[in-house]
């Protein structure tokens, strides 16, 4: 946590300084804390003003505020919203993830998955191949396509572990009501390959996978996040 006492120094001090130099100090303490941020923007009226910069809002850290809460806070809405419109990328990939799955706004919440993956969001290029194969057609292989880029090396495929997971976490929290992600699991190997029936337990799917194509990765890939949906009864 960023020791806030070193941002209350004197009014004359601190208007002696470049407000470009102000930014880039706020921006890095709300990059450690948005809490830390908010009590600095109290100390002077530079550093409020400072404090609305767009490169602010968009380098603030998210971790502080869990993706779907139940109690509202106009307060912590409003913050959250300024950092949606300044291309904040975890703000655009929750905002993207929670709206999609949950069928609302499903373009818009598309371009923002689209928008955080552009900003080096690996999270939310994850969830952009999940979401393509659920689309089929060419999107399906696109998403295959991703999704393999994805993990090359253990190192990408541990990373892409933690995604997966995250994101099942985040379907457990909503309500999934995108029909097209209800009503559909996707298929993406065609060939008749040997495959364990049952597919691999979730916290062994990056394993030893080295022998099997492309389509049959995905297919498990997509298995524990189907897994994760709520159950829909014709």
């Amino acid at each position: 946590m960023v020791n806030t006492e070193n941002m209350r120094i004197t009014s004359s001090s601190i208007t002696s300084l470049p407000m470009e130099l102000v930014t880039e100090v706020l921006a890095r303490v709300a990059a450690s804390s948005s809490i830390d941020l908010f009590r600095a923007k109290q100390s002077c009226k530079m550093i409020f003003e400072a404090s609305k910069d767009n490169y602010v809002y968009r380098r603030a850290s998210l971790e502080e505020y869990p993706i779907v809460s139940w109690r509202e806070n106009s307060g912590v809405s409003m913050f959250l919203n300024e950092c949606r419109l300044n291309k904040n990328p975890e703000a655009l990939y929750r905002k993207g993830v929670v709206d999609y799955f949950g069928g609302k706004d499903l373009e818009l919440a598309f371009e923002c998955l689209k928008e955080a993956a552009k900003s080096g969001h690996d999270e939310a290029s994850y969830a952009l191949g999940i979401i393509f194969l659920f689309n089929g057609g060419a999107l399906k292989q696109k998403g295959i396509t991703l999704l393999n880029s994805m993990k090359k090396s253990r190192i990408q495929k541990r990373r892409v572990k933690n995604y997966r997971e995250n994101l099942r976490r985040i379907l457990r929290m909503i309500w999934v009501k995108n029909a097209l992600i209800l009503n559909q699991r996707p298929k993406c190997c065609t060939m008749q390959h040997e495959k364990k029936k049952s597919g691999w337990p979730a916290d062994e799917i990056d394993e030893d996978d080295n022998n099997f194509c492309e389509g049959c990765k995905c297919d498990e890939e997509i298995r524990p996040i189907c897994d994760a949906l709520p159950r829909v009864f014709v």
